[in-house]
C-alpha cells in the first residue's frame, strides 16, 4: 500500500477490550501506511465516572487507585509506542458515541476505525447504541475492524447496488486501497429459484446494463477499470455476500449508505445491523452524497 495523500487524520475510539486490540493494531497499519496522524480515544461513560467516585470515596487516601484516566491513556500510549507513527492519545468523560463524533469533527478525521466492542454476546446491545449512532450521523467513513492484521488490505469488496449514492463508496476504495485486488459485487434477487430461465437471464442482463452504466457515469480511468473485478450474481445480497468473502477470504468490505434498495437502505436499522454482524471480515461504511 502506498502513501495516500488523501489521508491525513485517522481517528481510533476504542473501549481497551481484547477485541478493539484488532481496531488499534489496524489503525497503526493505515497510519503508518498512508503517513498518517492517528488520534487514539477513549470515552468513558459518566456512569462509570460516578460508580467509581462511589468505590474509591470511602477508603483511605493511600488505597486510593491511580486515577482510571491516567491509567487509561498510559496503557493506549505503550500499546503505540513500537508502531513508528505520529499518535495522541485522549481520554476523557462522556457518551461515546457523542465524544466520538466531536473529536471527528473538531480534528478533521478522514476516517474513523473501531472494534466491536466488550463481549461479542453484547454485540447486538453494541450496535443497536454506540455504531448504530455512529453510522447515522458520522461525516466520514467508519471502519469496523474484526480480523487480527496480516499486512496491508490485499483483497477488498465494493458491494454496491448501482445507485449513485453507492458511488462514494468505489470512489473512496479506488482511492485508499490502490495496491488491493479489487471486486465490485451487485447481487440480485431475479425470479427467484423457481423462476422461468427466460425471466432470470433477463434480470442478469439487467443487472450488467446497469453496471455499465453506473461505471461510465463515474467517469474512471482505464487503468482502474482494468483492475476492476465485476461480480454479478442472482441470490439474496446479505447471504451472497457473506458466502463471498468466506470463499474468496476477502480482507474487506467497503459499503455505501443512503441508496434504493439491498446493502444500502438507510443504515438506520436491521439492515446494516445483520450484515455487521454477519460479515467475518473487516467493514467500511462511506456515507453517499
Amino acid at each position: 500500500m502506498i502513501e495516500n495523500s488523501d489521508i491525513y487524520n485517522l481517528l481510533l475510539a476504542t473501549d481497551l477490550s481484547s477485541r478493539c486490540d484488532r481496531a488499534s493494531d489496524r489503525a497503526a497499519q493505515l497510519a503508518q501506511a498512508w503517513s498518517a496522524k492517528l488520534l487514539v480515544l477513549h470515552a468513558i461513560d459518566p456512569t462509570y465516572a460516578v460508580r467509581y467516585a462511589k468505590m474509591t470515596q470511602e477508603l483511605p487516601s493511600w488505597r486510593h487507585p491511580e486515577d482510571y484516566r491516567t491509567v487509561a491513556a498510559r496503557r493506549l500510549s505503550m500499546d503505540l509506542a513500537s508502531d513508528n507513527i505520529d499518535a495522541e492519545v485522549c481520554v476523557t468523560e462522556g457518551i461515546p458515541y457523542e465524544v466520538v463524533l466531536e473529536a471527528a469533527r473538531r480534528e478533521n478525521s478522514n476516517l474513523v476505525v473501531t472494534g466491536l466492542g466488550r463481549d461479542e454476546s453484547l454485540a447486538r446491545t453494541q450496535f443497536g447504541s454506540t455504531l448504530d449512532k455512529l453510522l447515522q450521523e458520522l461525516p466520514v467513513p467508519l471502519m469496523i475492524v474484526r480480523r487480527r492484521v496480516r499486512g496491508p488490505y490485499r483483497h477488498v469488496v465494493v458491494a454496491t447496488d448501482f445507485s449513485p449514492a453507492s458511488q462514494p463508496a468505489l470512489e473512496t476504495a479506488i482511492r485508499w486501497f490502490s495496491d488491493a485486488q479489487l471486486t465490485l459485487f451487485h447481487a440480485y434477487e431475479g425470479a427467484g429459484l423457481g423462476g422461468d430461465i427466460l425471466a432470470n437471464e433477463a434480470w442478469k442482463t439487467i443487472a450488467n446494463d446497469q453496471c455499465d452504466s453506473f461505471l461510465a457515469e463515474m467517469a474512471l480511468e482505464p487503468s482502474v477499470l482494468h483492475r476492476l473485478h465485476r461480480v454479478i450474481d442472482r441470490g439474496h445480497p446479505e447471504v451472497l455476500l457473506c458466502d463471498y468473502v468466506s470463499h474468496k477470504e476477502i480482507d474487506l468490505v467497503v459499503l455505501g449508505t443512503h441508496g434504493r434498495s439491498g446493502f444500502f437502505k438507510t443504515m438506520l436499522g436491521s439492515t446494516a445491523e445483520n450484515l455487521l454482524h454477519l460479515l467475518e471480515c473487516d467493514t467500511m461504511v462511506v456515507r453517499g452524497r
